[in-house]
């Protein structure tokens, strides 16, 4: 377990050499407004990974992964997430208020080494187990301590193996779980409200306390994770108070619209690499457009509300929690091609676009 005092972003440049990623996400947590808790990430990749929103209600089993010694649980929240290729679970947020994201982040060795003794959770059960279990980010930190975090690799068109993890809940709290070297590192705490991809959080933390007291011109305006960290830090902290939860959905997603991508944004040798391994696996390769923003999620915590902005159409579309059945008993409903909304006509409260698949 690794704390940090807050930093403030607001205040003299230092300058600093800003170091390149392979692929890039976001996430940005509002959390300094009473009943205002939003958060959002950016999807950026070389293509829209095919996302399907799956409907998970209490009382279905699941497993950890394809291991013997998997942990098995029932889920005892129901949720509402995007899972890429509709195989791995990625972005979402139970019923619970209890939001997690997954980005790309890889530093050496991606299997816990110790927890030897406990049942293992493969990454691509991470978000599942946590959202269907827990109902606070406090309930979340302990119960990982009882599984044994491992990255495994699925044969689909996003880097499953090469993660790591943002959860967010109602109260405010956060947070964010890497694993360096097979260490597993939890900074827990209100104060880490943004996540981006390598170098380490430990790195971005400290490359952020060089941009304290800066004004708008002195804040790094490139792609990379740790310009775009340093950027959505500065920009949620300036962020004013919402009147009305529209304000506080609009807020977040105008500060994540800053560090988003254009479809098209030239690509690098990293990307390249990275594009590489993965697109080999692409089953709708006319949506692959190059590297970009594909879409945006915003988790709205205070009032249960998970919104999806496709980059692929001018509107949004959401799920409301309160209108869901998630009682035990209910089926697990899916809507596939969720990036296919536009062209289906969908716009606004897509709940009744569900079916039991």
């Amino acid at each position: 377990m690794k704390k940090f005092a807050v930093i403030p972003v607001a205040a003299l440049l230092l300058t600093t050499a800003l170091s390149p990623t392979a692929d890039a996400c976001t996430r940005a947590f509002m959390n300094q407004y009473p009943g205002y808790m939003v958060s959002g990430r950016n999807l950026d990749f070389f293509g829209p990974v095919d996302p399907s929103l799956v409907i998970t209600p209490r009382g279905v089993a699941h497993n950890g992964g394809d291991v013997a010694n998997a942990v098995h649980w029932t889920s005892r929240y129901g949720s509402v997430v995007i899972y890429a290729d509709n195989l791995f679970p990625m972005d979402g947020i139970n019923e619970k208020g209890l939001a997690g994201h997954t980005l790309y982040y890889t530093n050496g060795k991606q299997q816990q080494i110790n927890n030897q003794d406990k049942p293992v959770l493969q990454s691509r059960a991470w978000l599942s187990y946590i959202l269907d279990n827990y109902a606070t980010v406090d309930e979340a930190v302990k119960g990982l301590q009882n599984v044994r975090l491992e990255a495994a690799k699925l044969p689909i068109d996003y880097a499953t193996d090469t993660k790591h993890i943002a959860i967010e809940d109602r109260s405010g709290d956060s947070a964010i779980i890497e694993i360096d070297n097979g260490v597993v590192h939890i900074y827990h705490g209100r104060q880490y409200t943004v996540l981006t991809n390598p170098p380490s959080y430990e790195k971005q933390l400290e490359n952020l306390k060089k941009y304290q007291h800066v004004d708008r011109n002195a804040i790094p305006g490139t792609q990379e994770a740790d310009a775009r960290f340093v950027r959505a830090s500065f920009n949620l902290h300036n962020l004013p108070q919402p009147d009305n939860k529209y304000q506080a959905q609009g807020f977040v997603e105008s500060a994540l619209n800053n560090v988003a991508y254009p479809i098209g944004y030239p690509s690098g040798k990293e990307e390249n690499a990275v594009s590489n391994v993965y697109e080999k696996y692409t089953k709708r390769k006319n949506q692959d457009k190059g590297v970009g923003t594909y879409w945006t999620t915003i988790s709205d915590l205070s009032h249960g509300e998970y919104h999806f902005k496709s980059t692929f159409a001018p509107s949004e579309v959401y799920i409301k929690l309160s209108e869901v059945n998630f009682n035990v008993g209910q089926p697990v409903k899916r809507i596939l091609h969720l990036n296919d909304y536009a062209l289906h006509g969908w716009e606004g409260n897509i709940l009744n676009q569900a079916k039991a698949q």
